[in-house]
C-alpha cells in the first residue's frame, strides 16, 4: 500500500464482555464462568466472550499453543501460554473445540466448549510427555510426513551445492521434498527453467551447470526425491521464544472451504480494505472476494476465466475501486457492487505477462510489475489508457513492487538479485546490488521515513536503502535458520514487521532501532505471501500453501488487550 494514501478508520463499538458459560471435560476446575487465577486480559468487543485456563506438564515449557476452534464459523483462535496460563479473548458465541500443542509433549486431548455471547469460560490441560503427534480431529493443517533434519533432507555434497544454488534459492526449502518425480520429469524440469521461450523466461541462465554437472544433479534428485522417496519435510528449527511478547499475543485464522464445485481455493494476495474488510485474490477458484472479520463472511466475485487469474490485489483509497494483477489484464473491481472490469496490458503480447504487483500512486494511477515481460505497466487515471515500461535486465522477473512518497516506483528482481527503481518523470532506472549475492528477492517496501527495504528469500536477509544517497545501508539475518523472507510492512510504531515463508511460518517483528526480533508463529504450517497491517497495528496474512482444507486469511494480534474490532481497515 502507498504510505502516503493511510487512512484511518473508526474503531468499533467497544462493549464489556463479563460473563459466559462453561464446560471442561478432562483436567482442571468446573466452575462456571470463573476466571483462571493470574488472567488478566479482558475481552472489549461487545457481545464476544473469553476463555482462559492453565496447562500443566511435568517438565518445564514456555509458550503452548492453544488452539480454539470456532466450529460455527469454522474460525481458530491460537494464544500462548506464559507461566502456564493462557486466556483468549474477544471469542465469537457458539461451540469451540480447545486443545494444546508443544514440541517434547504428546498432542493434548480435545475439550469441548460451549460459549454464549458475553460471557467467560474456562478449559484446563495437562500435558503427558512423548513425541508431538497433531490430534487430527482438530488440527487438520498438519500432515503425517516425516520431519527431517537438512542433512538428511539434503544430503551433503556437489549435489546439494547445485540445489541450493538454483532449485532451493527460488523454490525455498519445502518445494523438492514434495515431489516423487522420476528421471524423465526432473530431465523436464531443468529443461523447463533454462528454456528461454519458456512463458516465464530463462530462470537458469547459460552456464549455471555444465551436461555433466546437469546428469549429476538429476542423479541426486531421483535417489533423494524420487518415485521411491519417502515424502519428508525441513524439520521446524528451534526459534526464539519470547513468552512474555507471546502470552500478550493472539492469533486468528478465518477458514474457508472449497468452492461448491470442489475447486481448491489459493489465497495469494490480500488487501485490507477503507470499510473494514479483507480482499483476498483466489488464484487457484479463480475468484477475487472480501471477508467481512466482524462477522467471519465471504463474497466471491468469480473471475471471466484464467487469462485474469489474481496475483496481488490493493485499493484506490479515494474511489475505493478495488484493483487486481491478473495474468494479462488490470482487474478493477467495484468494491461497492462487485463489477468487474478489465484492461489488457498488451493485446498482442506473445505470452501472459502475469501481472504481480499493484500499486497506486499520488495521483491515482495504478501501477503494476508484469513478472514474466519484465515490464511494468501504468493504467492512466485521466486517460484509461496503459503503458508499458521495459526493465533494464532481461529475465529479471519483476517481483514485488512500491511506489514511495515521491511516486517514484521500486522493484523488486527476484531472479537477478537486484532492487530496481523507475522515475516516472524522467524514464531513468537504477538498480541496487544487494550486499549479499546471490540471492532471490521476492517483494520491497517503503517506510515513512523514505527508507526503502527489501526481502532477500534466499538467503534469508533484510536490507535497507537510502534513496537520498542511493546507498545500502545493511543488512540483517532473520533470528530463525532457513527463514525465508517474503513480505516487510511497517506498523504504526515504526516497527517493521516480516512475513516468513520457511520453516512454520510466523511473521517476525524486527525493531529498527534496536536491532531487535521478535518471532510470532502462524496458526498452521504455511507461507505467506504478503501481509498487510491495519489501524490497530492488527498483521494479516494469506496461508498460500496450506491445504485447500484449511485455507485462510489470517490476523496476528500483538497485543491482544489493544483490540477494539475486528474491523480491519487501513
Amino acid at each position: 500500500m502507498n504510505r502516503k494514501l493511510w487512512l484511518w478508520a473508526l474503531v468499533g463499538t467497544v462493549g464489556i464482555v463479563l460473563i459466559f458459560s462453561g464446560v471442561n471435560t478432562a483436567f482442571g476446575a468446573q466452575n462456571k464462568g470463573v476466571k483462571s487465577p493470574g488472567a488478566s486480559t479482558t475481552g472489549t468487543i461487545a457481545g464476544t466472550g473469553t476463555l482462559s485456563g492453565t496447562v500443566k506438564a511435568s517438565k518445564e515449557f514456555k509458550a503452548a499453543q492453544v488452539y480454539v476452534k470456532n466450529v460455527e464459523k469454522n474460525v481458530v483462535y491460537m494464544v500462548f501460554t506464559e507461566n502456564g496460563k493462557y486466556e483468549a479473548v474477544d471469542l465469537f458465541p457458539g461451540n469451540y473445540e480447545v486443545s494444546v500443542e508443544k514440541d517434547g509433549f504428546a498432542a493434548s486431548d480435545v475439550q469441548k466448549v460451549t460459549i454464549a455471547a458475553g460471557g467467560s469460560a474456562t478449559a484446563d490441560f495437562t500435558l503427558a510427555e512423548g513425541t508431538f503427534k497433531p490430534n487430527k480431529s482438530y488440527s487438520g493443517p498438519r500432515n503425517d510426513n516425516a520431519a527431517v533434519a537438512y542433512d538428511d533432507l539434503y544430503p551433503a555434497g556437489h549435489g546439494r551445492e547445485m540445489v541450493e544454488r538454483t532449485c532451493i534459492r527460488c523454490h525455498g526449502y519445502s518445494f523438492l521434498p514434495s515431489k516423487q518425480w522420476d528421471e524423465t520429469q526432473w530431465n523436464a524440469a531443468l529443461d523447463l527453467m533454462q528454456n528461454p521461450f519458456d512463458n516465464a523466461g530463462q530462470r537458469l541462465v547459460p552456464g549455471t551447470f555444465t551436461p555433466d554437472e546437469k546428469q549429476e544433479l538429476i542423479a541426486y534428485l531421483v535417489k533423494n526425491f524420487g518415485p521411491t522417496a519417502k515424502k519428508r519435510e525441513l524439520a521446524t528449527p528451534d526459534r526464539p521464544i519470547d513468552e512474555k511478547a507471546l502470552g500478550k499475543a493472539m492469533v486468528m485464522e478465518y477458514h474457508i472451504s472449497p468452492l461448491p464445485d470442489g475447486t481448491p481455493r489459493g489465497f495469494h494476495d490480500l488487501h485490507l480494505s477503507k470499510d473494514g474488510e479483507v480482499w483476498y485474490a483466489d488464484a487457484r477458484g479463480l475468484q477475487v472476494g472480501k471477508m467481512d472479520p466482524r462477522t467471519a463472511t465471504w463474497t466471491d466475485y468469480k473471475l471471466s476465466g484464467p487469462e485474469v487469474r489474481g496475483h496481488g490485489i490493493t485499493q484506490d483509497p479515494v474511489s475505493g475501486d478495488v484493483w487486481m494483477a491478473g495474468h494479462t489484464a488490470f482487474v478493477r473491481v467495484d468494491s461497492k457492487t462487485g463489477e468487474i472490469k478489465y484492461y489488457p496490458y498488451d493485446p498482442n503480447a506473445p505470452r501472459p505477462p502475469h501481472g504481480n504487483t499493484p500499486m497506486t500512486d499520488s495521483k491515482g494511477n495504478v501501477w503494476e510489475s508484469l513478472s514474466w515481460a519484465n515490464e511494468i505497466a501504468k493504467w492512466d487515471k485521466t486517460t484509461g489508457e496503459v503503458s508499458l515500461f521495459k526493465t533494464p535486465t532481461d529475465n529479471s522477473f519483476a517481483y514485488g513492487m512500491v511506489v514511495d512518497k515521491t511516486d517514484k516506483v521500486w522493484l523488486a528482481d527476484w531472479w537477478r538479485c537486484k532492487v530496481t527503481k523507475f522515475d516516472p518523470s524522467n524514464g531513468q532506472w537504477i538498480e541496487y546490488i544487494p550486499l549479499t549475492s546471490p540471492c532471490t528477492i521476492r517483494r520491497v517496501f517503503a517506510d515513512r521515513a523514505g527508507m526503502v527495504w527489501y526481502a532477500l528469500y534466499y538467503p534469508g536477509k533484510i536490507g535497507e536503502i537510502n534513496p537520498s544517497t542511493n546507498k545500502i545501508i545493511a543488512e540483517y539475518n532473520l533470528p530463525v535458520k532457513y527463514s525465508i523472507p517474503y513480505d516487510i510492512q511497517e506498523d504504526h510504531d515504526n516497527n517493521l514487521w516480516i512475513a516468513d515463508a520457511g520453516q512454520g511460518g510466523g511473521v517476525v517483528k524486527f525493531v529498527p532501532q534496536t536491532k531487535s526480533f521478535t518471532y510470532y508463529p502462524f496458526e498452521q504450517r504455511t507461507d505467506s505471501p504478503k501481509i498487510e497491517i491495519s489501524h490497530e497495528n492488527s498483521i494479516w496474512y494469506t496461508t498460500r500453501s496450506a491445504p485447500s482444507a484449511t485455507m485462510a486469511l489470517g490476523v496476528v494480534y500483538p497485543d491482544k488487550s489493544k483490540i477494539t474490532s475486528f474491523s480491519a481497515a487501513y
